[in-house]
């Protein structure tokens, strides 16, 4: 039994036809060009956290360096 395609399908196989021959030489949309833009590389709630903990750990260290007690804490 065969079904006729719809003619949005029809569309868009016309429309991306041409990039069966480039294969590799496809222009990238420019919305994900901005999507992969946008994207952090690292969370920014790891970033904050390894902040805080290095500079808690270099706090520790000079009062250590300067004698200070760390039973006091």
């Amino acid at each position: 039994m065969t079904t006729a395609t719809s003619p949005v399908i029809r569309a868009r196989n016309a429309k991306y036809q041409a990039n069966v021959t480039k294969r590799g030489h496809v222009k990238v949309p420019s919305q994900a060009e901005k999507k992969v833009a946008k994207k952090p590389a690292v969370n920014p709630y790891l970033v904050g956290f390894l902040i805080v903990a290095l500079c808690g750990g270099a706090i520790f260290e000079v009062l250590k360096l300067f004698g200070v007690d760390s039973d006091s804490y």
